[in-house]
């Protein structure tokens, strides 16, 4: 099975920081600090990591005992996902009583949420800024997107892209549903239709997903171009470096290739990071770095919760200790999310996993 690889939390925390930063703008005036318009390029790296991980687990698993437990794999999804999310949602609720701000909008927001249907939810604002979600709520609309992903893959490995397939036919399968998805979003982009439907919705943000499963074949069966790799993993940093100023998700550059440029780079550096080739790979294995990809879920749950309390509770602050009480405040709750509840949850499904079947010699890659 695939084991823990450093520099894949490395990239989770990176990634985790971006959004973090771009979301700063809810608690700091925002020409007092540079905020990062191009949060999602921090956020399709946390996708495409989604898609090769939960893939390459899949795909070992069935190459090495002939089957996938679907329901071992749920089991897994909703005991390290739920538990940390339902106490997000029950602070939300109670800072939203506290500040008397209890509305229509925070109980659909907290159905959605709680129901993973969020990014329709969202999907459907009739808010030119696409404010549907509730203050704490907003970001949690990937999650949905996600799970919705998780229900349906493990059934398309086993009987669609399964590891006995031949790589060619999963390649063209892959890429071709990717060809579709990015063709009708920049379709629809000029049409009539919002953009912010366009970058919540399932239909039109799965090739992010799809670039992630890619790679993990391709990796799973020991085929990813390392040498094309080599060239161009610094393009690929250089170019999404090049996007977290510029990218912003209400013009035509995302919808229009945009998210594919960046969900390609993302996957080339994954790739690399892989390896052992790659010199930029001991940055991604800073210890630092490291804990906090450990923790980045239930960082990203909390920090915008956080940031609307100090926002509440700001009496004259200054800048520095505005950021100082937001990200001690972020990193203590992601802690408590952490020790009391992800760590010992993880420990218990370890214990009652069932033991695997023996291996069939005949379920291997072609």
């Amino acid at each position: 099975m695939l084991g823990r690889a450093p520099s894949l939390d490395g990239l989770r925390a990176l990634a985790v920081l971006i959004v973090f930063i771009s979301h700063v703008e809810i608690f700091l005036p925002i020409a007092s600090l540079l905020v990062i318009p191009g949060g999602t390029v921090g956020l399709d790296p946390f996708f495409v990591l989604s898609g090769f991980l939960i893939t390459a687990l899949l795909l070992k698993e069935q190459s090495q005992y002939g089957t996938i437990r679907r329901w071992a794999f749920y089991k897994r999804r909703i005991v390290r996902l739920l538990p940390p999310l339902f106490f997000l949602l029950v602070a939300n609720v109670i800072f939203a009583v506290a500040i008397n701000a209890w509305t229509r909008q925070q109980v659909e927001s907290l159905l959605s949420v709680s129901f993973y249907y969020s990014n329709y939810y969202a999907a459907r604002s009739p808010n030119a800024f696409c404010a549907n979600l509730a203050p704490g709520y907003e970001h949690l609309w990937s999650l949905s997107f996600e799970e919705q992903f998780y229900l349906v893959w493990p059934w398309i490995i086993i009987g669609v892209l399964t590891i006995k397939r031949s790589l060619r036919t999963v390649v063209i399968a892959i890429v071709g549903t990717i060809a579709v998805i990015g063709i009708h979003r920049a379709l629809a982009y000029n049409g009539p239709g919002s953009w912010c439907y366009l970058f919540h919705a399932t239909e039109s943000r799965a090739d992010a997903l799809l670039w992630g499963c890619l790679a993990a074949h391709l990796w799973v069966r020991c085929r990813e171009p390392t040498k094309l790799i080599r060239i161009l993993i610094w393009p690929a940093v250089l170019f999404l470096l090049a996007c977290l100023p510029f990218s912003n998700i209400m013009g035509p550059f995302l919808y229009e290739g945009g998210f594919d440029a960046i969900d390609l780079s993302s996957a080339i550096v994954l790739l690399a990071l892989l390896g052992n080739e790659w010199s930029g790979r001991r940055f991604f294995e800073w210890t630092p770095l490291v804990k906090l990809g450990l923790v980045a879920y239930g960082f990203y749950l909390w920090h915008l919760t956080v940031f609307y309390i100090v926002a509440r509770i700001d009496h004259g602050w200054n800048n520095a200790l505005r950021v100082v009480v937001a990200l001690g405040g972020t990193i203590a709750m992601t802690l408590l999310s952490w020790f009391l509840l992800e760590r010992p949850l993880q420990r218990w499904v370890h214990r009652t996993a069932p033991r695997s079947p023996r291996p069939n010699a005949e379920t291997g890659p072609p």
